[in-house]
């Protein structure tokens, strides 16, 4: 058995199984993906289903009339809309506790992951990626395996040495978990059934240069990379513009990314007004 499936063996004892969640997750991807079925297994939900009203009768979505159903968010938005929504409330409730090893508060790993996200999904048009849905939630959960590995870390920090100063957390995993929150996402995300397109470019984020990468894999390494820049992962971080034209002129081996790098300063100005515009909205579902 590999070492990433001893962790998640026993997971719906540490993080039950969000039934409910997933299904609205694998319905959205599906090509051919069901209205009738989608809004069924969101009603499923009172709390989902609170939220995305919420959402859509909020002024980022600009609708004069009140929305009142799942429906009636489906035929006003829009599929794209909807399912946009949906995955991002659906995964709110995996992500919003504190995760003491990594040094993350409550709230601080959703913050970091919806920024991912969205700076994925800008980086993605930008790119001519064919499968935005799946990257934009390749990167929301990219960082799931923290989740799961936060108290074995915990447990490892107390038997053995700290990381050492300026040591990567994800090359500390390795070292004493002999894996990382990477891999561990990618078996998680396996075992729940969501498609490789989501969970392999979540099992390779932290793998520059791996064989057969692909496009989307390149897409989440390079959202998150951007992300951390900025510090997405402090909540006291008021201003993460500071520094990051400097960080983007930088000479660097950016993943391979198509128009990355000549549109890289208009791709962090369309990432930050989509984020500034929503960020609220789904703020606020992390901390319920």
């Amino acid at each position: 058995m590999k070492v990433e499936e001893e962790y998640i063996k026993h997971i719906d004892k540490l993080m039950p199984c969000p039934e409910i969640a997933l299904e609205i997750l694998k319905i959205a991807h599906e090509d051919d993906c069901n209205i009738n079925t989608l809004s069924r297994n969101i009603e499923k939900d009172p709390t989902l289903t609170a939220n995305m009203l919420k959402m859509a009768n909020s002024a980022y979505f600009g609708h004069m009339k009140q929305i009142n159903s799942v429906t009636d968010i489906i035929v006003r938005l829009g599929m794209e809309t909807v399912k946009l929504i949906a995955i991002t409330s659906a995964s709110a409730g995996l992500l919003k506790a504190s995760q003491k090893a990594y040094s993350l508060r409550n709230g601080a790993l959703w913050r970091h992951s919806y920024a991912t996200a969205v700076l994925a999904s800008t980086i993605s048009r930008h790119a001519g990626a064919t499968d935005e849905p799946s990257i934009y939630t390749a990167a929301l959960l990219h960082d799931i395996g923290k989740v799961v590995l936060n108290k074995h870390l915990l447990r490892e920090m107390c038997n053995a040495d700290e990381p050492e100063p300026g040591m990567a957390m994800v090359a500390y995993e390795r070292s004493v978990l002999h894996t990382d929150h990477a891999k561990v996402g990618e078996a998680l995300l396996s075992k729940w059934g969501l498609p490789e397109s989501i969970s392999k470019p979540v099992g390779s984020h932290h793998q520059p240069g791996k064989d057969n990468e692909t496009l989307a894999a390149d897409i989440v390494r390079l959202a998150n990379i951007l992300a951390e820049q900025m510090g997405f992962h402090s909540l006291d971080n008021t201003n993460p513009l500071a520094g990051i034209k400097e960080f983007l002129n930088e000479e660097r081996d950016w993943p391979a990314v198509p128009n990355f790098v000549d549109n890289r300063e208009r791709i962090i100005a369309e990432f930050f007004a989509k984020y500034n515009e929503t960020a609220t909205i789904f703020f606020d579902l992390s901390d319920q």
